[in-house]
């Protein structure tokens, strides 16, 4: 407690200060010593896991600084105990009590000396900004010298304000993000508009709405970036969707319990096969093809020259012939077992699964415009393959836009994972279920994810422990899996129901094809060289006995 009542003689130093400002102007001092009185407190309260906080003043405009200037300096958190000790008119007291984050949301109490029929009684307030009746004002226990201390409720003079909001409109403020946060707008027959929330998030937040019974009000925002604005100004509690856990966003809001991986990966291009015709020489590796061809050319004439001298030249051309059959049998059924399984299964060109992979192959690398922080962060890191990210990123574009340039071009698409993963299986989903589009193996920043919240938040102790609960009962997991599911089916039943529209106009499916003689060029070119060269063998042979008899 030594901390405690150095605390307590800043503060009435400070307020020492305030009056003699009253009377000399120099409210610059006063200000300077205030905030400096605040970072000390600070600083005191972090090295204890147990602070009470007693302010004693019955200038209401001490009062009113101190309550600003203790929630701009993150003087009390709710395990803090702030108590004040005033005489303030009751009314005056209970305008600070209720206009006034300090006050009204914090662990706190206030002890108000009060003259009733001319004797001294000292009642004890607390502010519940939540309540069967609403934001109210609750006189809590009272003093007088003959009846002593008398409690007038159940709940104490320092109440749990959190567990139970009362069905209270609780403001919170996200934009779109598949699949972690939607909104749809439904028409009811009274021509009223209701909304409704869907996505992993959403779900996650209406768990926790419906375990601490409050209601949903999305404070509206123009982008990312009013949002944390927001979230920081106190205007909205907090933002439930998934944020990446930056040091430089700590200065503008808290986080929640950390409760998902949300590593950032980029998005390409899967590699299009080779034409087909190449399919030739695939089921042979390269230095098999050339000891074929050193064989089809030295073996003959070793052959012959080996032969020529001890037996006819009938029998030279039988032993020849004989063993290019053997020769050609088992190559020939190599060749065909090879070249069904390459057909069958064919193998793709490599492609890009690592951070250096990328930034060697990539012409551009497109994220939204909230991936100007990651590219800030790439500048500034020390990696040269970071930096060099830097380089390549183009942001601004669309989710949309950069995943059809990606598919269109030598570019990649950076965002969050399973954003990325909802977005191509909703839109880049073929009428067969494949995609043309692959991530990354490699992550480009394994970090953790979190909500938002205002800074030092009273009810953040609530909305953790809820959180872990629906963790670890593998609810999250559950709701993110069926959400992009749910978006694959979709976008396979658009892409089908277009190409039923596209057939109906005389146009061409590729779903469930044909093979065609695209498909088997390669075979039909082997086909037709082995036909060209039969024919001819059989022209020269003719014209070799027309001309010089049989052999």
């Amino acid at each position: 407690m030594w901390w405690t009542e150095m605390f307590r003689q800043e503060i009435f130093i400070a307020n020492g200060f305030t009056e003699a400002a009253d009377e000399e102007g120099d409210t610059n001092t006063t200000l300077s010593k205030f905030l400096e009185t605040i970072a000390t407190a600070r600083k005191l309260r972090r090295l204890s896991r147990n602070e009470l906080v007693v302010v004693v003043s019955a200038n209401v405009e001490f009062v009113k600084s101190f309550a600003e200037y203790s929630l701009k300096g993150r003087l009390l958190v709710w395990s803090s105990r702030f108590i004040l000790v005033t005489k303030l008119p009751v009314l005056n007291l209970q305008q600070l009590l209720m206009n006034h984050w300090t006050f009204l949301m914090m662990n706190a109490m206030a002890i108000n000396s009060e003259m009733i029929l001319g004797r001294t009684r000292w009642s004890v307030y607390t502010a519940m900004p939540y309540s069967p009746k609403g934001k109210q004002i609750t006189r809590v226990a009272s003093w007088t010298q003959d009846k002593g201390l008398k409690f007038l409720t159940s709940f104490g003079v320092f109440p749990e304000k959190f567990t139970n909001f009362y069905g209270a409109e609780v403001n919170i403020s996200v934009l779109t993000y598949s699949p972690y946060w939607t909104t749809t707008q439904t028409t009811n027959s009274d021509g009223t508009v209701t909304e409704s929330y869907k996505g992993s998030d959403a779900m996650f937040m209406a768990a926790i709405a419906k375990a601490l019974n409050f209601k949903i009000y999305n404070v509206p925002a123009e982008s990312w970036d009013d949002v944390a604005k927001k979230v920081h100004e106190r205007k909205a509690f907090m933002s439930p969707i998934v944020h990446f856990v930056f040091p430089q966003r700590m200065d503008r809001y808290d986080y929640s319990y950390p409760y998902e991986l949300a590593p950032m990966v980029f998005c390409a291009s899967k590699p299009a096969l080779k034409p087909s015709w190449q399919s030739l020489y695939y089921p042979f590796a390269g230095d098999v093809w050339l000891a074929i061809l050193i064989v089809l050319i030295l073996f003959p004439v070793v052959l012959l020259m080996s032969l020529s001298n001890k037996l006819s030249a009938a029998d030279s051309f039988r032993v020849l012939t004989t063993s290019w059959l053997v020769f050609a049998f088992i190559i020939g059924t190599a060749y065909r077992g090879n070249l069904t399984a390459w057909l069958t299964l064919p193998k793709y060109p490599p492609r890009a699964e690592t951070i250096s992979d990328l930034i060697r192959v990539a012409d551009r690398v497109t994220s939204p415009p909230y991936g100007e922080e990651f590219r800030t962060f790439f500048q500034q890191s020390s990696s040269p393959e970071f930096k060099r990210l830097a380089q390549l990123m183009d942001v601004g574009p669309t989710v949309l836009e950069g995943l059809q340039r990606a598919s269109n071009s030598r570019e990649a698409y950076l965002d969050e994972k399973r954003y990325i993963e909802h977005n191509i299986a909703r839109h880049f989903t073929r009428a067969d279920g494949s995609t043309g589009l692959y991530l990354g193996r490699e992550s480009i920043l394994p970090g953790l994810a979190a909500w938002p919240m205002s800074f030092d938040a009273p009810f953040r102790p609530q909305i953790d422990s809820l959180m872990m609960a629906v963790l670890e009962a593998g609810l999250y997991n559950k709701w993110s899996a069926d959400t992009i599911e749910e978006a694959r089916l979709e976008g396979q039943k658009q892409k089908k129901r277009e190409e039923k529209i596209n057939n109906e106009d005389g146009g061409n499916s590729t779903a469930n094809q044909a093979l065609t003689i695209t498909h088997m060029q390669g075979l039909f070119i082997l086909l037709l060289s082995g036909l060209l060269m039969a024919t001819l063998s059989f022209i020269t042979e003719l014209f070799i006995v027309k001309f010089y008899g049989k052999p």
